[in-house]
């Protein structure tokens, strides 16, 4: 019989999905199963001692271990996939489609067990209303620091923007944060994400509020729009989508946040066939552009961040509305 956990352990997921054709950048990629465009599709992550994958794209590709990949992958059966592995593989067909069978059915009741708690996890979160803690509770340098980003304590209100004055990280590191509740169309919490103030790192300034959550979804400033409205604008980080639409103050038009340059393709789906302007940060244009086109959308280009943009020179309404609809195509 083949030892599985054995067999798991000494292969490498990511060298597979590699040779699949997969290009992983911070083990996510376009799926290498089925194709697309999407390079937020596809993930490899560690779960419970295992590398895992999880094609996200409602696709029929799914997910699980190495052996699931190969089998997907290649078209082969579970016998095949295993020898492709380098099991040695001495048992019987009916004993193989017993054991593959039975490894199926664990994985189901483990993806509905992960399901189940993970369901319970964001109900328990909702249930504390953290999110509502932490903006009735912050203290007046965070009211001022929201201030100074563009936000006056009435978009604090609105946005419900907060902060908490000891987070701790990695165990031990302990940092003040702000902020920010992540909503669903329904207004119900998904998560809550934390600024710090004081990173370890300068490229590691956010943090969840729970983990195991999964990656933080794009942000909606206004979330009963969902993905829809008159104009979609697409900014980089959930503070520039708040200052945007802020700054716009129209209930017609939708402000998404993505969680970084990579992520634009992630909701390439949800709005596509919309009125989609890109405004993208210095040295994020490629990806914004790749976006743009991709979604027949416009692009704004802008010498520096949108945010500081509209602080430093004052930028109302009507201006920022100007180069919205003045924004350029993206035909190349």
């Amino acid at each position: 019989m083949i030892n599985i956990e054995a067999l798991l352990t000494k292969t490498d997921l990511r060298d597979l999905v590699t040779k699949a054709g997969g290009r992983l950048n911070k083990d996510r990629c376009a799926c290498p199963i089925h194709g697309g465009d999407n390079e937020d599709a596809f993930h490899v992550f560690r779960d419970e001692g295992k590398d895992l994958w999880k094609c996200f794209t409602g696709d029929s590709c799914g997910g699980g271990d190495a052996i699931s990949f190969v089998m997907k992958w290649r078209g082969w059966d579970f016998k095949r996939a295993c020898e492709f592995l380098g099991a040695d593989v001495q048992a019987d067909p009916v004993e193989m489609k017993k054991l593959a069978d039975a490894r199926i059915e664990r994985a189901k009741i483990e993806l509905e067990d992960k399901q189940r708690r993970h369901a319970a996890a964001v109900l328990e979160l909702q249930t504390a209303e953290l999110h509502l803690h932490y903006h009735n509770t912050r203290q007046a340098w965070a009211r001022e620091m929201w201030t100074k980003r563009g936000l006056d304590e009435g978009w604090q209100d609105f946005f419900t923007l907060g902060a908490c004055d000891d987070f701790v990280i990695n165990g031990d590191y302990h940092t003040p944060t702000l902020t920010i509740p992540i909503l669903d169309e329904r207004r119900e919490l998904l998560n809550i994400k934390h600024r710090l103030i004081n990173p370890q790192k300068q490229n590691d300034k956010y943090r969840p509020e729970r983990s195991g959550l999964g990656a933080f979804p794009a942000f909606m400033a206004f979330p009963e729009l969902g993905f829809e409205g008159r104009y979609i604008v697409v900014v980089e980080g959930e503070i520039k989508a708040m200052v945007v639409w802020a700054t716009l103050n129209d209930p017609d038009i939708q402000v998404i946040g993505v969680p970084g340059k990579t992520q634009y393709k992630s909701i390439a789906e949800k709005v596509a066939g919309q009125n989609v302007i890109v405004i993208p940060d210095p040295q994020a244009e490629k990806e914004a552009m790749e976006f743009a086109r991709l979604v027949n959308g416009r692009y704004v280009e802008a010498p520096e961040k949108i945010d500081d943009l509209i602080l430093r020179y004052r930028l109302n309404g009507s201006h920022l509305m100007t180069r919205i609809k003045y924004a350029e195509r993206i035909t190349k």
